[in-house]
């Protein structure tokens, strides 16, 4: 496949990237293509949304001859936003989307990422096409980082896994963020494995609008990412993970990327937030450098003003934290 307009991606049949946003995820949108075209990604972007396009789209050249809405991104990056209609929340939407993108738009790619609009890569893309090699990958959560094969959540997830079907758990030791998931193609039954455990988080009275159901008592709080740790557990495809390291949550000689979870960079004050206790995160502080090209997301002022103020709560932090 060639279009006009553009240079052909090297390892477009190889690897393909998603990613779901919506609202001023277009921020964070920006930010994550700007630092895949840094880390040397070559292919295309798929890029499903609801509402408006980016207001930044402007900037970029558009592609003759394929999609309606694609677009070429220094030469080497396609990004190709798809218009969708699911009503649910877009983290309970995922595995669904992966899997229409394998029947469809990207059914000739061998292996597809899905990073949420929040994530910004730090590693080389040579980093993450050795990763892939391996299996499905997915990198451990901070929160409840350890969770043992035998916790009391786990059995109640067998429990009612069971009840669907599901037979012979592999013991998992860890519970797993949903951030950023890779899956080789010949491996798309652990999506429909995933898809199905989101609807049986649904059955347990998880509304699918929202991210979030209430306190960890509960067999279902992050039903998508819940869903997954439950298929992690069932599924008989080969896994490669990464610590907590792998998103930034702690450093490490392993960190591949950024996730910004919790207050998002492009929201609120930098300054409000380290007089509250909360200096600027290494996640925010990325997508501060991120911003700026080749997709710019701020005006060049205003790029300027979040700049300094996150230099000066970062300032703050030095002296002044939450006790």
């Amino acid at each position: 496949m060639s279009e006009t307009g553009s240079a052909q991606p090297t390892d477009q049949r190889e690897t393909a990237i998603c990613t779901l946003f919506e609202g001023d995820y277009h921020l964070g949108l920006a930010a994550l293509v700007n630092s895949l075209v840094r880390a040397g990604f070559a292919g295309t972007v798929w890029a499903g949304y609801r509402g408006e396009l980016p207001p930044w789209i402007g900037q970029l050249k558009r592609i003759d001859g394929g999609p309606a809405d694609a677009f070429d991104v220094e030469g080497s990056v396609r990004i190709v936003f798809l218009k969708q209609t699911a009503s649910i929340h877009f983290t309970n939407y995922k595995p669904e989307f992966m899997l229409r993108l394998l029947a469809n738009e990207a059914r000739e790619c061998a292996y597809l990422w899905y990073f949420d609009p929040d994530v910004f890569v730090l590693a080389r893309w040579s980093y993450f096409r050795t990763w892939q090699r391996f299996g499905v990958a997915v990198c451990q959560e901070v929160v409840d980082n350890i969770l043992p094969a035998d916790a009391p959540l786990r059995k109640q997830w067998m429990e009612l896994a069971e009840g669907i079907g599901f037979r012979d758990p592999r013991p998992v030791e860890h519970y797993y963020n949903a951030g950023a998931v890779g899956v080789p193609a010949e491996d798309r039954t652990f999506l429909e494995e995933w898809k199905r455990l989101i609807g049986l988080a649904e059955s347990q009275g998880c509304d699918l609008r929202f991210l979030a159901h209430g306190d960890r008592e509960r067999p279902f709080n992050i039903g998508d990412q819940d869903a997954l740790n439950i298929a992690l557990m069932y599924t008989k495809s080969p896994l490669t993970t990464l610590g907590p390291q792998g998103m930034g949550f702690v450093y490490g000689a392993s960190m591949a990327m950024y996730h910004a979870v919790g207050p998002k960079p492009w929201r609120g004050s930098f300054l409000w937030r380290a007089l509250q206790g909360t200096p600027p995160s290494g996640a925010m502080k990325s997508f501060l450098r991120q911003v700026n090209g080749p997709i710019r997301a701020y005006p060049a002022l205003r790029l300027y003003a979040k700049r300094t103020a996150c230099l000066l709560a970062s300032l703050i932090g030095r002296f002044y934290r939450r006790l």
